[in-house]
Order: structure tokens, then C-alpha cells, then sequence
């Protein structure tokens, strides 16, 4: 996984700043905090996720923090975990999925995700989309590219892509639960307010 700035990363952020002056967004998040939900199919890609995250928050600033909820893509299968998820789209600057690029989307996850996208909508967030497993020149024909360009054209909702390779970490004996698990990134709110000069 490379750590080096995207062009996603600066029109991202700009987005999420402009997002984030929003009434809405500060009622229900302390100013500071933004809490990103991501689906994400495979271990090694939640990383991905949590790189792209932290980019973003460089481009941000220090009057920011980045609050990550990774949840696998098997979620889709539990009507309840699937309400918490799109709630929390609903309630963020924008909704990140890290998929690989050569698989086709399942319809139940297509339908999930166009559940959240229209929760995005009226809320003016963003859906971004991390492949892996593809070169850069094959985004274009990937069909999990097109499945998910698609749900943002159709919900009207701006979309930015980019194709990342995995690190590969050796697992041990892994939960198979669609639970959301721990993140190892920088991901708990200040306990004290930041000061500003």
C-alpha cells in the first residue's frame, strides 16, 4: 500500500471541509470529529481505508479527527448491523468502500449500498471508492467500478475513485464475524479540545 498523496486526496478534503460547516454534520459530531463508516471486503483492504483516511485528515489539518467505523461487506446479510451502517452514512462526510476491482458487486450488496447512497444524498455526502487487485488502467472497465459509479450517478451524489495495492500481513486465526473490529488507526476523538493560536 503506497502512502503518497492521490489525486483524490485534495478535492476530497476540500469536500469534507466545505461539508463539514454544514449545521447537521455539528449537531450530531463534535466539530472536530468525523466519523467515516467503511465497507470492506477483505482484511488486508481495510488498511487501504485507513491510509486513504489519514491522507485526508493531512489535507485537513490538525482541527480535525478522523473516527473510522470498518465494517465487512458480509454486514450486508444482518438487516439490524445493515440500519446502523446506513445511519451512519447518513451521517457522514462521505461513505468509503475498499473493494477488489475484478470482482462483480452482488446484488444484496448493491442494494445495500443504494440504500446508503440515497441516505448520502440528502445528506450531500460523498461515496469513495478504493479498488485493489486491478492496475490503474483497468479502473475504467472494472465491474465493481461501474456497479458502483452507477449508484452515484443514479443518486446524484459526487464520487471519487482510486485504485490502491495492498500490503498483505499474515493473519492468524481471524473472526469471520461481520462485527465491526478494531481499527489501528488514529481513530478516538481528543480527549481534550485542540488549542489554537
Amino acid at each position: 500500500m503506497k502512502t503518497r498523496t492521490s489525486q483524490t486526496d485534495s478535492p476530497l478534503a476540500q469536500m469534507v471541509e466545505s461539508d463539514n460547516k454544514s449545521p447537521t454534520i455539528a449537531r450530531r459530531f463534535a466539530p472536530s470529529v468525523l466519523e467515516i463508516p467503511m465497507l470492506f471486503d477483505d482484511d488486508n483492504a481495510r488498511g487501504a481505508g485507513e491510509n486513504l483516511c489519514r491522507r485526508v485528515l493531512a489535507q485537513l489539518g490538525p482541527r480535525y479527527a478522523v473516527h473510522l467505523l470498518p465494517w465487512n461487506l458480509s454486514v450486508t446479510r444482518f438487516p439490524v448491523l445493515t440500519d446502523i451502517v446506513a445511519r451512519e452514512a447518513m451521517w457522514s462526510p462521505f461513505f468509503l468502500v475498499t473493494i477488489n476491482g475484478e470482482k462483480v458487486v452482488t446484488p444484496e450488496v448493491e442494494a445495500f449500498i443504494r440504500r446508503c447512497a440515497a441516505a448520502m444524498q440528502r445528506a450531500g455526502a460523498a461515496l469513495v471508492v478504493q479498488l485493489y487487485g486491478i492496475s490503474k488502467a483497468q479502473q475504467e472497465s472494472s465491474p465493481s467500478y461501474q456497479c458502483l459509479k452507477r449508484i452515484a450517478a443514479d443518486a446524484k451524489i459526487p464520487v471519487f475513485s482510486t485504485v490502491v495495492e495492498l500490503k498483505h500481513k499474515s493473519r492468524g486465526a481471524g473472526r469471520a464475524s461481520p462485527n465491526r473490529s478494531v481499527s489501528p488507526f488514529v481513530a478516538v476523538p481528543p480527549q481534550t479540545p485542540p488549542k489554537f493560536s
